[in-house]
């Protein structure tokens, strides 16, 4: 008789082979689980890195709207109202009319590049380059500006997509304003139908790059962020900053008006 023909011996191998089916069955059953279980740690841990993203983008926002009532403020009371005051005093003591009108032009053109960071005059109905060159040249009357746009006349841009690159570009000049020391701006933007992309420079003082990001460049990181757009800085002391924006965009239209 052969060794499996015996009964207690057959009892042995079935049971050693539903031993084997059992712990395959555990072992997989155990790897799965883990799986699963880590699988859903890790969504759990992206969902809540995701969530921290966006609460940290929307504090940015917050604070960016904060600094930058404060910053209008302060442009309102140092540079129009103290004006305003100074042709006021001047007028009262009879000085020469030419010398009031220069003061009430300088005066009209801060003005006007203050309206413009509030809002670019009628960008919604202008195309990009339009609004990028009327936000430049209202600086040119504290800065040598010189811009180069290379664009497609029959490309429209959306409202959303063209706020951001205007506010991108505002933020960018105020800074230079408030740090470079600067006296020159130079720009190159290139508006295709797949693809906006600008170099903004100038020949200030540049800055370390191992400073931490002001609430400047968190709104500029956010505005970014929402364009899915990349950027970067190229700066050396004293030898001024280059800022270079670069992105995809799909969602250009063609059309014979602007």
């Amino acid at each position: 008789m052969n060794y499996w023909q015996d009964p207690s011996n057959f009892l042995l191998i079935i049971i050693f082979i539903l031993i084997v089916i059992v712990l395959l069955v555990v072992t997989t059953v155990s790897v799965i689980y883990i799986s699963y279980h880590r699988l859903l740690k890790s969504k759990e841990a992206e969902h809540h890195k995701t969530l921290e993203h966006e609460k940290k983008l929307l504090n940015v926002s917050l604070e960016a709207q904060e600094k930058e009532r404060e910053r209008i403020a302060a442009d309102l009371h140092d540079n129009i109202i103290s004006k305003l005051t100074i042709i006021r005093l001047k007028s009262a003591i009879g000085t020469d009319s030419k010398e009031l009108d220069h003061l009430l032009g300088n005066t009209i053109d801060e003005s006007r590049r203050i309206s413009h960071d509030l809002a670019p005059p009628l960008y919604e109905n202008k195309t990009l380059a339009d609004v990028i060159r009327s936000v430049l040249e209202s600086w040119e009357s504290i800065y040598i500006v010189k811009f180069y746009i290379v664009a497609d006349d029959d490309l429209v841009v959306d409202k959303n997509t063209k706020l951001q690159i205007v506010r991108i570009l505002q933020e960018l000049l105020n800074n230079i304003h408030k740090h470079a020391k600067a006296s020159e701006i130079k720009m190159i933007i290139r508006i295709k139908k797949d693809r906006i992309s600008f170099v903004l420079q100038n020949d200030g003082v540049g800055f370390s790059k191992t400073e931490g990001k002001g609430i400047g460049l968190q709104n500029i990181d956010l505005r970014a962020n929402q364009l899915n757009a990349k950027y970067k800085f190229r700066t050396k002391q004293d030898k001024g900053t280059r800022f270079i924006f670069d992105m995809s965009y799909g969602k250009i239209s063609h059309s014979n008006s602007r």
